[in-house]
């Protein structure tokens, strides 16, 4: 199981900050990937969401919901395997922490490695960030729903409004546009390039959330950065590239190349190391980075990908796939 837990302070009154929480029509404009979300009774609720090119639907329980305070929910069926709790607690003049704790089940390799490099606990901080902007753009809520559930099994608060609270940030997932969930047979034909091009994917996301991000964020957001490119590093240099080098023509030089840029994103990381986001220096060091990672990701694409779906067969990558997430996994 993976859990999650992350908070965000709102600059709007609690009273605000729930109600908007309970809009689920306004879900889709603060959280990736929600595509549509339809009341079934007055508490549960059916979900579409779609997440890099991958559709998933299931439907969701409130076990609980408190105004003002609290939103739990579990889900009931689908692929998608989570509970959580979202709390609002009211801060000086007239602001509000919004947390969120999840727990979900990764299912498939590409979830897996997902969840060693923290791509859910960032999803969740992106989508509580996108939330902070939504309401204090706004100032006000969009709506109110203020029915209250006291816990599973108990009745609910009657008949539900077209603006029912449904709980939020309960779908997260990783599958690239591209990749082979199942094959006929229901069994899941992940491999490794599929991985790697999802994580990078991942990067690439934060690195943009780090650029538009305000003085206080970006530190924050550069740490977990450098924890997902360290993970991912690792895999690449104790699975992929060691394959590169005894398996695919030209690996050698192929497996050099893609090791030089790695040490030069390792280098650029250790001349940041020593700065804040409020140093001049902060921007220009992380454009530098940002391109040198950029310039590897493409390489990779380009080059090294290509050649281990060229050279090696498709059920060497599907084990090199488990392989990645094990190393990934691992806390050495």
């Amino acid at each position: 199981m993976s859990d999650v837990r992350t908070s965000v302070d709102v600059q709007v009154p609690v009273r605000t900050a729930y109600n908007q929480w309970t809009q689920f029509e306004s879900f889709p404009e603060f959280m990736s990937g929600v595509v549509a979300i339809r009341q079934l009774d007055d508490r549960h609720t059916h979900w579409v969401t779609e997440v890099a090119g991958a559709r998933r639907e299931f439907d969701a329980e409130i076990v609980e919901q408190l105004p003002d305070e609290r939103i739990s929910w579990r889900s009931t069926d689908g692929d998608v395997r989570h509970l959580g709790t979202v709390t609002f607690e009211p801060l000086a003049e007239g602001a509000t922490r919004v947390t969120v704790d999840l727990t979900w089940e990764p299912q498939g390799l590409l979830e897996k490695a997902g969840d060693a490099l923290g791509a859910d606990r960032l999803q969740v901080k992106a989508d509580l960030e996108r939330f902070r902007r939504f309401i204090e753009e706004r100032g006000a809520e969009t709506g109110a729903w203020r029915g209250q559930v006291s816990g599973p099994g108990a009745e609910g608060p009657g008949p539900i409004p077209t603006d029912a609270p449904t709980p939020a940030l309960a779908g997260t997932g990783l599958t690239p546009s591209g990749a082979q969930s199942a094959d006929r047979s229901g069994h899941e034909r992940v491999d490794v390039v599929d991985i790697l091009m999802a994580q990078h994917e991942q990067v690439k996301g934060l690195m943009e959330e780090i650029a538009a991000a305000d003085r206080a964020d970006k530190q924050r957001l550069f740490a977990d950065l450098v924890t997902m490119l360290k993970e991912h590093e690792k895999g690449e240099q104790r699975v992929v590239h060691p394959v590169t080098r005894s398996s695919v023509s030209g690996g050698d030089a192929t497996a050099n190349a893609r090791l030089g840029e790695e040490q030069r994103a390792d280098q650029l990381i250790a001349q940041m190391q020593d700065l804040t986001s409020n140093d001049r220096e902060f921007d220009v060091w992380f454009e530098r980075l940002q391109a040198a990672v950029l310039a590897h990701a493409e390489h990779e694409e380009r080059e090294e990908f290509p050649k281990l779906r060229r050279d090696l067969a498709p059920e060497r990558l599907r084990t090199m796939a488990q392989e990645l997430v094990d190393v990934q996994n691992a806390r050495n």
